[in-house]
């Protein structure tokens, strides 16, 4: 088959399939998608649709993202909020194939911010792999991924998104597979640095063919079980031509801290915050909090401790969060703030304020 031919599969009922006993699994993520990322994805698809004559409001109607946040480069988005922008983006444009191709082609290294720097001092492509799919909560992927070597020795990267909407799991699909080449290519620089064998999409082409077989190069198989991205195995052992060990330590450090910071925004956590944000006064105790919410005290306390957070930082990190604005309202009283946040007078607020400033 030549390269970057474009075929669709026809599945027999019969064909053998791959034990999962025959494969072994390099890493797999295990965090869920539904997590904040930064503000870069949504500003790509929005860059791209006016690139297309797709207005900004169109793509972020019905979001509750204002355009004038998305060159923030701390401000957070919520996985939903993306997601009701890519649906914007393929309900404007009509669903059309390989739009998640293109657009996923648009995903640099620069995109993931440390995360991206880490994969390119990483020492070898198994641990830009390994490394990738643990810190998937740096990315804005919505599929899972598990990298494993197959029966044949082969290095496979399945993608599945169950779990996404039907409408615009195609997209997805499309997207992360593309970026997840997009960024092996730029860890590897350089024509045939990357051994890309082939393209497994569990999707149909419907006779658009062109986008997939200009990006991707491999042969590209259509209605496939699964979405896989096939490479020879031999190159996880490839090093990096800016592999540096001592910066990648550094880097590993800040990427923890980050992840822990998004998991703390979802699971309980992120139930937790959502209703204190949603309280017109956050004087408020776990044991106010678990009654509202349905949990036993020591349930609630329990989960938060396993997704490594506790009720009193929650309480102060919503509580910093609705002071940053509420001292921007010029219409409240101090007495008002105070109370709204949770406190007995204004004294406390000033001290609450200048902790949070030396943090």
């Amino acid at each position: 088959m030549i390269p970057g031919a474009v075929v669709r599969r026809e599945l027999s009922p019969a064909a053998p399939a791959v034990t999962e006993a025959s494969n072994r699994v390099i890493a797999a993520i295990t965090d869920p998608w539904d997590h904040p990322r930064t503000m870069v994805s949504v500003a790509l698809m929005c860059e791209w649709g006016a690139s297309h004559g797709i207005e900004v409001e169109t793509l972020l109607r019905g979001t509750r993202i204002d355009a004038g946040s998305l060159n923030d480069p701390e401000g957070l988005v919520g996985a939903r909020q993306e997601m009701a922008v890519i649906r914007n983006l393929v309900t404007a444009i009509g669903h059309r194939p390989g739009l998640g191709v293109e657009l996923g082609s648009l995903y640099h290294l620069t995109a993931y911010g440390y995360l991206g720097y880490l994969l390119t001092a990483s020492a070898t492509a198994r641990d830009t792999v390994e490394r990738g799919l643990h810190f998937a909560l740096l990315t804005f992927a919505f599929t899972t991924m598990t990298a494993r070597i197959d029966s044949g020795g082969r290095y496979v990267l399945t993608l599945e998104a169950d779990d996404v909407p039907e409408d615009v799991r195609g997209f997805v699909l499309e997207r992360d597979t593309a970026a997840v080449v997009q960024i092996h290519r730029e860890i590897f620089p350089g024509a045939g640095r990357v051994p890309l064998r082939e393209i497994r999409l569990a999707t149909g082409n419907e006779g658009s063919t062109g986008v997939f077989a200009d990006f991707f190069q491999v042969p590209v198989v259509f209605g496939c079980p699964d979405t896989e991205v096939v490479l020879d195995a031999g190159y996880l052992d490839e090093v990096p031509p800016m592999a540096n060990t001592h910066t990648a330590q550094l880097l590993v450090a800040q990427c923890e801290r980050i992840r822990a910071e998004r998991l703390h925004h979802t699971g309980v956590a992120a139930r937790v915050r959502a209703h204190l944000l949603d309280r017109t006064s956050l004087d408020l105790t776990l044991e106010d909090v678990a009654l509202q919410l349905h949990y036993a005290p020591r349930t609630l306390r329990r989960h938060l401790e396993h997704e490594g957070t506790t009720f009193r930082e929650l309480l102060d990190e919503v509580r910093r969060s609705v002071a940053e604005n509420l001292l921007l309202d010029r219409s409240m009283s101090r007495h008002e703030i105070a109370r709204r946040l949770g406190y007995q007078d204004w004294s406390s607020v000033v001290r609450a304020t200048r902790r949070w400033k030396r943090e």
